[in-house]
C-alpha cells in the first residue's frame, strides 16, 4: 500500500497510495494511440448530426464549422499530447490536474468527465441500433424480404434502440473485462471496415455530384421521389435558407461534441508503450488525420444534395407521416443512408451503411476504457472507494469496469429521453477538463519542476517554456468552450449537473474521512506521480 518516496528521481516521504504498483498492463502502442484519436470521435457527430444541422441549425455550413472548431481544438491537443508523455499515467488529465492545481479541482473533473463519457456508452449504442435498423430497411427493399424491413423498422424505435443500447454496452463491459489486447485487436478492425466504407461514400459524394444525385436516388427509392421530397418540404414550411455565418458559429456545438473522446487514449496512458513516441505523434498525428476526415465528409455529403438534406431532415423531425408517404420507407437521416442512397444498389447501399455504422460501435470500446481508467486513477489516489482501484489478473479494473457499465445504461436511458437535450451536456462534461489542463500546462515548470524534467519539449521562447505558452492558449480555448457549451443548458439541466457533481463529491469526502480515521496523508499523494 506504500509507495517509496523516491519517485522519478525525487526524494520524498513515504506515499500511501492504494497499492506499490497499479497492476495495469502496457498493450497499447503507436498504431493504437492513432487508431483512438480517430475511432473515438468520428461517431455520431460526423455521421448522424452532422446533417441535422441543415434543421437545428438553419443557414450552417458544415464543412466550415467543423473545420473551426477543428482548429480551435488542435492546439489544446499537441499541448495534451505533450503533457500525457510528461506524465504517462491512467487518468490521463485528471493526473496532470492534480499533481499541478490539487486534488479538489482534479477530483472535480474528473468526475464530471466520468459524468458524460458514461452516458455517451449508452448514447453511442442506441444510436448505432437505429441506423443498423435502417440498413436492414434499406436490405428488404433490395431483396431481402418484409422480414428484414420488419425487423429494422422495429430497431429505429424508441424500445428497441433502448434495448440495443444495453446489448452494446453489456457486450464491450464483457470484452474489457477479459483485457486490454483483446479491446486492442476489436478496435483495430472495427476501425479499418468503417474508414474503408467511408472512404467509398466519399467518392459517391463526389463522383455523383449535383447532377447526378436526383437520378441516383430516385433509382433507390423510386421514379420522382427526390423532386416530392423537395417540393413537400416547400409546402410543410422549409424556408430553404441561405449561408448564415451566425448559425455556422452556433452550430459549433455540433463538431465540438464530434470532437468529444478523441483524448480517449491519454487515459490509458499508463497502458502505453514509448510513451513520448505514441502519445506525442501518434495522438496528435491522429487528431490531424480525424480533422482532415471530418472537414472532407462534411464538405462531401452537401456537395452533391446541397439544399436536399435540409429538406428531408426537416421531414423526417417535423412530419415523419408525409415522409412515409413519399419513401418507401421513412429513413433516419444520416451519412449512411445518403451515402447508400448513391450507390445505385440497395444490396451494396445497406453493406456500406451496415460499415459506416460501425463508426458508433468502434467509439464505445476507447470510452469504455476511458472512463474506468479514470475511476481507478481516483481509486488509486484513495480519493474513492478503493474497491475501484480493484484489478483482475488480465490487468482490468475489474470495479470500475462495473460502475462504467452501470452508468453506461443509464446513459441509453437518458439518450432514449431526449437525444439533443445532451448534447450541451455532454460538451460540458468530456470537454471541461481541457480549460484546467491548459492551466496546469501553464503552471507546470513553475511549479513542480521536478516534474517538468520529464516533459520532452524542454524548448523556450523568449525565455518562456513552450508548454506554458500552449498552455496558456488550450486554458483560454478549452474555458470559451466550456462557456460555450453552458449556452445550450436549461434550467432543469443545471439542477441535474448539480444533483450529479454533488453526488461525486459526497463519495469524495466520504473516502476522505475514511483515510483520516486511517491515519493516512492524503496531501503527500499528489505530491509525486502514482507508480505504474
Amino acid at each position: 500500500m506504500y509507495a517509496r518516496g523516491v519517485n522519478m528521481g525525487v526524494f520524498m516521504e513515504e506515499v500511501v497510495f492504494a497499492r506499490r504498483a497499479s497492476g495495469l498492463v502496457r498493450e497499447l502502442g503507436f498504431q493504437d494511440a492513432f487508431i483512438w484519436a480517430i475511432a473515438t470521435p468520428a461517431a455520431s457527430g460526423i455521421t448522424f448530426y452532422s446533417v441535422r444541422m441543415a434543421f437545428t441549425y438553419p443557414g450552417s455550413n458544415a464543412a466550415l464549422s467543423f473545420l473551426i472548431a477543428s482548429l480551435i481544438i488542435l492546439p489544446i491537443t499537441i499541448t495534451l499530447g505533450i503533457m500525457s508523455a510528461t506524465m504517462p499515467r491512467s487518468g490521463g488529465m485528471y493526473v496532470q490536474v492534480s499533481r499541478v492545481l490539487g486534488p479538489t479541482i482534479g477530483v472535480y473533473a474528473a468526475w464530471a468527465m466520468v459524468i458524460g463519457w458514461g452516458i455517451a456508452i449508452g448514447l453511442l449504442g442506441y444510436i448505432v441500433t437505429g441506423i443498423l435498423g435502417s440498413a436492414l430497411i434499406m436490405a428488404g427493399h433490395a431483396g431481402g424480404g418484409a422480414g428484414f424491413i420488419s425487423v429494422g423498422s422495429a430497431m429505429a424505435t424508441q424500445l428497441w434502440q433502448t434495448i440495443g443500447g444495453i446489448v452494446f454496452t453489456l457486450f464491450f463491459w464483457i470484452v474489457s473485462l477479459y483485457g486490454l489486447r483483446y479491446v486492442k485487436w476489436i478496435e483495430r478492425i472495427l476501425f479499418y471496415l468503417p474508414l474503408a466504407a467511408t472512404i467509398l461514400a466519399i467518392l459517391l459524394f463526389i463522383g455523383i455530384g449535383p447532377g447526378g444525385v436526383s437520378k441516383m436516388f430516385d433509382s433507390m427509392w423510386g421514379e420522382g421521389t427526390y423532386m416530392k421530397i423537395l417540393s413537400a418540404a416547400r409546402d410543410k414550411g422549409w424556408g430553404f435558407p441561405g449561408f448564415s455565418w451566425s448559425a455556422t458559429i452556433a452550430s459549433l456545438i455540433v463538431p465540438f461534441w464530434a470532437w468529444t473522446g478523441f483524448e480517449s487514449v491519454t487515459f490509458a496512458s499508463g497502458e502505453v508503450r514509448d510513451p513520448k513516441r505514441s502519445l506525442v505523434y501518434g495522438f496528435i498525428g491522429g487528431y490531424i488525420g480525424c480533422m482532415i476526415l471530418y472537414t472532407v465528409v462534411a464538405w462531401s455529403v452537401y456537395y452533391p444534395y446541397q439544399e436536399f438534406i435540409g429538406a428531408y431532415v426537416f421531414l423526417a423531425n417535423k412530419h415523419p407521416d408525409v415522409l412515409a408517404g413519399i419513401m418507401p420507407a421513412a429513413i433516419t437521416p444520416s451519412v449512411p443512408f445518403f451515402a447508400a442512397s448513391l450507390s445505385g444498389n440497395l444490396i451494396l447501399g445497406a453493406i456500406i451503411a451496415v460499415l459506416i455504422a460501425l463508426w458508433y460501435a468502434n467509439s464505445i470500446p476507447p470510452v469504455f476504457v476511458s472512463t474506468s481508467r479514470t475511476l481507478f486513477a481516483l481509486a488509486f489516489d484513495r480519493a474513492f472507494p478503493l474497491k475501484l482501484s480493484e484489478v483482475n489478473e488480465r490487468g482490468c479494473p475489474t470495479w470500475a469496469s462495473h460502475v462504467t457499465m452501470i452508468w453506461g445504461i443509464v446513459g441509453v436511458f437518458v439518450a432514449a429521453f431526449s437525444v439533443d437535450v445532451i448534447l450541451g451536456i455532454l460538451d460540458f462534461t468530456m470537454l471541461n477538463f481541457f480549460w484546467l489542463m491548459g492551466l496546469s500546462a501553464l503552471l507546470l515548470p513553475f511549479i513542480r519542476p521536478e516534474i517538468y524534467k520529464m516533459c520532452p519539449v524542454q524548448k523556450k521562447i523568449a525565455g518562456i517554456p513552450l508548454l506554458s505558452i500552449l498552455g496558456l492558449i488550450s486554458f483560454a480555448l478549452g474555458f470559451w468552450i466550456v462557456c460555450f457549451s453552458i449556452l445550450e443548458f436549461t434550467y432543469s439541466v443545471a439542477v441535474v449537473m448539480a444533483v450529479f457533481l454533488a453526488v461525486g463529491f459526497i463519495v469524495h469526502v466520504w473516502q476522505y474521512s475514511r483515510n483520516v480515521r486511517e491515519g493516512i496523508d492524503v496531501s503527500k499523494i499528489y505530491t509525486v506521480l502514482p507508480p505504474t
